[in-house]
């Protein structure tokens, strides 16, 4: 029987949950928990998530892996919230499976930030060097620091062109070598960790006694030869011996490299300290890579809980609902996404499910998450050309809009503090989209319908919009003012420009369609001689339409007048 230091006292080790034991109620544990030793002992005997100490409110509640349930999300500082995101293995170019996660977590970031005035601290660890990364290196004839490099560069380009905000912090393995030698020195001298007769350094899971908070377990099965080394099958290393021509660094225990699973403990604890506020992943790190994380950091630093919230998003299938992985080969990679859909449509592909629920990749989904961001987009270019008097239409309903448009922010707000449910808050955007699609399409019947003046509903809901969309969820939508980026020269603005080519186009087209005010003395033959002899003028208008599309502008005919707005890129 080993005897250890335990939380300040010395106690014979059996395990933990056989030595600790509940001595109150589940309440009371949650309203007085301090990091004392009566109350980690308390917490390891009922494997019961605990609320942050003291936490301050943020409005949003989280659903927590840890429970399974939502949950309020109290931070332990007042409007700063530390997040640590686990990072990619940097061995090869990242596939979209990756980008759905990245990208889901930003708009997570974003809604804390934008929304709910938190500042994030969020720090996402690089593995730089793992089997993959030395197997790749010695196919290419490099060295693993080629390898990782180039594939970090291009990892960190493709969530830049995602418009995924770079982390707080960007940790690499290599360069916490140290932290990560004394993180495991720690987790021995508390008796739970042993070292193998090869070198190796394992996590001991029945010592630690309350292994599995995150998930139900797998049943143990007979461990392999090459796994005797190991007392128990679920035990996992923390520092791998060095094999024969791999990369290696001198520790305690001899020549070798870390385990994966330390790793991004080690380098969240010496960033962000202990307790950590928020941790998040895929759903298929939650086991083993995030039960291991915990279970060594509690080791580590002498806490009943270490992570106080865990998030997991969904994972990405193809349309055979066939999980996206290297592995199985059927992985498209940012430039071949970007290749055919824009930036636009991806992340509104990401917004239409809910972050935690899988979701499939197919034409038909990207399809529907284009035609969504075209919906947003003609309304705004229909609502600019208003405001900016270039389309007219009948006297708005300011109070039905302004009170549509406080509705509208109250639901989206809700929406997104209730686990971020992007869905719903996307549909009520969609949806003051239709009311004002609908009061700008009322027909003016004479210039005396006409309103005088645009009011401020229609101002305020794209305000509104712009703000939501780009501010928050990264959707951009190009604005007239776009335009004076293109401008021909100083003190000559492009917008001027088209003004002048829309209203000569629009002439034209009056004249070829024979919409002037002498058109109706002509008789039926005559209409249809003078409509094909001026057929080339109206072909030529068409053909403009076309050349300015290709360039970024888009011009809309609308029934007694036209107008124009920059749209966006086909393209990355």
């Amino acid at each position: 029987m080993v005897v250890v230091r335990c939380l300040g006292c010395l106690t014979q080790r059996r395990g933990l949950k056989a030595l600790l034991a509940p001595t109150r109620s589940t309440r009371h544990r949650y309203r007085h928990l301090t990091h004392s030793v009566v109350d980690f002992r308390r917490w390891h005997s009922t494997g019961s998530w605990v609320p942050p100490t003291e936490g301050h409110e943020t409005g949003i509640t989280i659903y927590n892996t840890a429970t399974q349930t939502k949950v309020p999300l109290l931070t332990q500082y007042e409007g700063l919230v530390s997040w640590y995101s686990c990072g990619p293995t940097v061995y090869d170019s990242a596939h979209i499976g990756h980008a759905v996660t990245y990208v889901r977590q930003d708009i997570i970031r974003r809604i804390m930030t934008r929304l709910f005035d938190l500042n994030v601290i969020m720090v996402v660890g690089i593995t730089d060097i793992d089997d993959k990364i030395i197997k790749k290196a010695q196919e290419l004839g490099v060295s693993v620091q080629d390898v990782s490099e180039k594939y970090e560069r291009e990892f960190l380009s493709d969530m830049d062109r995602l418009r995924v905000c770079r982390p707080s912090i960007t940790p690499r393995v290599t360069h916490h070598i140290p932290h990560i030698i004394c993180f495991i020195q720690r987790i021995l001298d508390r008796s739970m960790a042993y070292v193998a007769h090869d070198g190796s350094v394992y996590f001991d899971t029945e010592a630690y006694g309350d292994y599995g908070k995150l998930t139900l377990l797998p049943p143990l099965r007979q461990p392999s030869t090459e796994e005797t080394v190991k007392k128990s099958e679920r035990d996992f290393a923390l520092w791998k011996a060095a094999k024969s021509g791999e990369p290696y660094w001198e520790s305690p225990w001899g020549k070798g490299r870390p385990g994966w699973h330390i790793e991004c403990s080690a380098m969240a604890s010496h960033i962000l300290g202990a307790p950590l506020d928020l941790h998040s992943g895929g759903m298929d790190l939650i086991f083993s890579h995030h039960e291991n994380e915990e279970a060594q950091c509690c080791a580590h630093h002498h806490l009943p809980q270490w992570c106080n919230y865990w998030i997991h998003t969904g994972l990405l299938y193809t349309k055979m609902e066939e999980k996206m992985s290297k592995s199985l080969s059927n992985t498209i990679t940012v430039n071949q996404l970007l290749n055919q859909h824009s930036i636009n449509t991806f992340r509104f592909y990401c917004l239409l499910s809910h972050y935690r629920n899988k979701i499939i990749y197919t034409p038909a989904s990207m399809s529907q998450a284009n035609a969504h961001f075209k919906r947003i987009q003609s309304f705004l270019q229909d609502a600019n050309a208003y405001i900016n008097g270039q389309y007219k239409c009948a006297a708005l309903d300011e109070p039905a809009l302004k009170q549509k448009l406080s509705e509208t922010r109250l639901k989206v707000k809700r929406s997104l503090a209730d686990d971020f449910d992007t869905v719903k808050a996307v549909d009520a955007v969609i949806d003051l989209v239709s009311l004002g699609n609908k009061e700008l399409q009322k027909k003016a019947e004479g210039s005396s319908s006409l309103s005088w003046s645009v009011g401020s509903s229609m101002v305020s809901i794209c305000s509104y919009i712009y703000f939501i969309m780009e501010d928050v969820f990264a959707i951009t939508f190009p604005k007239v003012s776009d335009a004076s980026k293109l401008s021909v020269k100083e003190g000559v603005e492009l917008t001027d420009v088209l003004d002048a080519v829309m209203r000569l186009r629009g002439e034209v087209r009056t004249f070829a369609l024979l919409q002037g005010t002498h058109s109706q003395e002509l008789s039926k033959s005559e209409k249809e001689a003078r409509m094909k002899e001026r057929q080339p003028l109206l072909k030529a208008c068409d053909d403009l339409r076309t050349d300015l599309l290709k360039n970024g502008l888009h011009i809309k005919d609308h029934p007694k007048h036209t107008s124009w707005a920059v749209t966006e890129e086909r393209k990355g």
